[in-house]
């Protein structure tokens, strides 16, 4: 049974449960520009129908939460924003990932979604870090990870099937002390 997934609300964005039909056609939209996939495994959806249903499949993920990120001035679905919990050494561990449209990129919609979801995992979930990861070469995620308070803690060779090839990825960690830092400065 998929986790309640709370309403959180910021001054540039509110983050809410998907609504599969609502936010089909706006999800479809972002996802025609080729710039979103060149790092993800991701594929195009052909059609807002399979936007809908890729956003129902999202929906009935029971291990994860995830939100829709939309724009407070437009009403329109931007984005979307997740978090899966796992415990490791006795302590509850956040995964994340975000994905904002590019016509959004660099206004502050992915800093206030990533301060929402952190105040969410840290005071009300009680995680002891969140942890994410990117491709190295992926320069615009790599500086905004870091940009938002995480400490790159290594990085693995991996196969990138995208792309064909090993490639270097980066793994990303911030504590509960580093985000009640950043939270108070």
């Amino acid at each position: 049974m998929p986790r309640p997934v709370p309403v959180l609300t910021g001054r540039i964005v509110t983050l809410r449960p998907i609504d599969s039909q609502r936010d089909a056609a706006d999800y479809y939209k972002w996802n025609l520009d080729p710039e979103m996939h060149v790092w993800t495994g991701n594929r195009v959806p052909d059609s807002v129908e399979e936007a809908r249903q890729e956003l129902e499949r999202f929906v009935q993920m029971d291990d994860v939460t995830m939100w829709a990120v939309v724009d407070n001035a437009s009403g329109k679905m931007i984005g979307r924003f997740f978090v899966c919990l796992q415990e490791r050494d006795g302590k509850l561990v956040a995964g994340e990932g975000v994905r904002i449209a590019r016509t959004f990129w660099r206004k502050g919609h992915n800093r206030e979604a990533r301060r929402l979801v952190f105040q969410y995992v840290f005071d009300i979930l009680k995680v002891g870090c969140i942890e994410t990861e990117c491709w190295s070469d992926n320069i615009n995620s790599h500086e905004s990870i870091l940009a938002h308070g995480f400490t790159l803690v290594k990085e693995v060779l991996e196969y990138n099937q995208k792309h064909a090839k090993e490639m270097q990825k980066s793994i990303f960690r911030m504590t509960r002390d580093e985000w009640e830092n950043l939270r108070n400065a």
